[in-house]
C-alpha cells in the first residue's frame, strides 16, 4: 500500500527524470553552432596573435579560412553524396513482446533497417520512389532533382515488420549490454522501454562476442556535420568464429610420458579447442557497415539508392558492383572531404 503522497512523489520523480532526458536532445542545433562560434573565435584569436608577431613586411595573412557549421555541414553533405547514402523514414514506435506500443525507438529501428538493407533481406528497395520522383519531377520542371530535395522515403509494408522486430532485439541486447555497466539507470530513467536511446549506448555493444561485435556503426549528424564512427572488436572478422583444434604437449606435466589404467603409454600431446575468427571478404564488411542520420531527437537510417545505382549500371554497361560502403570506404570519403569526425574501436 502506498500513500497519495508517495505516489505524488513518485510521479514527480518520473516527471523530472524525463525533463532531464529531454533538455539533453533540446536545442541542439544552438549547442552545436555555440560550439562552432566557440571554437572560430578561439581560432581567429590565434590567428590574430599570430600576425601581430609577425614583421610589417610579412606577407601572410590573418583571413585565412575558418571551420563553420556552414562548412562542416556542406563537406558532410559532399560525402553523403558521394557514398551514394540518402535517409529513410523507418518510424519511432515498436511493438514489444506483451504487444504493447514502445515509444523513442527510432535508435534501434534505424540500426535495424540499414543491417537488413546491408544482408540483402529486404525484397523492395525502400529507396525506389527517390528515383522514380527523380524522374518525374525533373521531367516536367526540365532538369534535374537532387534526392535531398524530395520529400522522405518510408519503409514498405513488409520491410518494415522485419526492421520492426530485428530492432526489438537489438533494443534488448544493446540495453542489456549497457545495465551490465550500468545498472542504475533502469532506475534513474537513462534506461527504458520508451526511453529514448542515444548512439553512446553502443560503446557497451562494441567488445561483445556477439553479431554486434563484428558491426561498424556510422552517425551522420546533420546539425553539426560531425560524424561518430563506432567500430566492433571483431569488426572484419567472419561471424561466427571457427572451431579450431590445436595439439599441446603434455611431457611438462607427465613427466615425458606416463601409462594409462591399462598400462598403455600416454600420448605426449593432447588435443585443446579454440575458436578462431577468420578475415571476412569485402562483401562481408559491407553489410556489417551501418550508417545513420542524426537530426535533433531524431534517428534514421541512411540506405544506398540501389534502384538508381542499377540503373546507372545499366547505362554504362557494368556489373558486379556493390555500391553499399564499407567502413574503410566511409573513412576514406570523410578525409577525403574533410569531414570532422572521430571513431570509437571496441579493439581498444
Amino acid at each position: 500500500f502506498s500513500s497519495p503522497h508517495s505516489d505524488s512523489s513518485e510521479e514527480s520523480d518520473a516527471k523530472s527524470r524525463r525533463e532531464n532526458i529531454d533538455a539533453r536532445l533540446k536545442d541542439h542545433s544552438d549547442l552545436v553552432r555555440g560550439l562552432f562560434a566557440k571554437d572560430n573565435q578561439m581560432e581567429k584569436d590565434n590567428r590574430k596573435r599570430r600576425t601581430n608577431n609577425l614583421s610589417s613586411s610579412s606577407s601572410v595573412s590573418s583571413k585565412g579560412q575558418v571551420t563553420t557549421l556552414q562548412n562542416s555541414v556542406q563537406s558532410q553533405s559532399q560525402a553523403l553524396s558521394e557514398l551514394n547514402i540518402v535517409p529513410v523514414e523507418a518510424g519511432a514506435n515498436n511493438i514489444n513482446e506483451q504487444n504493447q506500443t514502445i515509444c523513442n525507438s527510432c535508435f534501434y529501428l534505424s540500426l535495424a533497417a540499414s543491417y537488413l538493407s546491408g544482408v540483402g533481406a529486404f525484397a523492395e528497395d525502400p529507396t525506389k520512389s527517390y528515383y522514380l520522383n527523380t524522374l518525374n519531377t525533373g521531367a516536367s520542371s526540365g532538369g534535374s532533382v537532387a534526392t535531398v530535395e524530395l520529400e522522405i522515403a518510408t519503409l514498405p509494408h513488409k520491410e518494415k515488420q522485419l526492421t520492426m522486430n530485428l530492432a526489438l532485439q537489438l533494443k534488448r541486447a544493446i540495453e542489456a549490454a549497457v545495465l551490465l555497466v550500468h545498472p542504475d539507470w533502469a532506475e534513474s530513467g537513462m534506461v527504458g522501454e520508451s526511453v529514448q536511446a542515444f548512439s553512446d549506448f553502443l560503446v557497451y555493444a562494441l567488445d561483445s562476442d556477439s553479431v554486434l561485435g563484428h558491426w561498424a556503426i556510422a552517425v551522420f549528424d546533420e546539425a553539426s556535420g560531425f560524424v561518430d564512427v563506432y567500430r566492433g572488436r571483431h569488426y572484419g572478422k567472419v561471424y561466427p568464429p571457427t572451431k579450431v583444434k590445436s595439439r599441446r604437449s603434455m611431457s611438462k606435466t607427465r613427466g615425458g610420458g606416463g601409462r594409462d589404467s591399462k598400462g598403455r603409454r600416454e600420448s605426449d600431446a593432447a588435443t585443446r579447442v579454440k575458436w578462431k575468427y577468420k578475415v571476412c571478404d569485402e562483401e562481408t564488411r559491407r553489410a556489417n557497415t551501418l550508417t545513420l542520420r542524426y537530426i535533433p531527437g531524431h534517428y534514421q537510417p541512411l540506405l544506398p539508392e540501389l534502384t538508381k545505382m542499377k540503373h546507372s549500371m545499366r547505362s554504362r554497361r557494368e556489373d558486379n558492383v556493390n555500391p553499399r560502403p564499407s567502413l574503410e570506404h566511409t573513412l576514406a570519403t570523410l578525409e577525403k572531404w574533410n569531414v570532422l569526425h572521430v571513431v570509437t574501436d571496441g579493439r581498444a
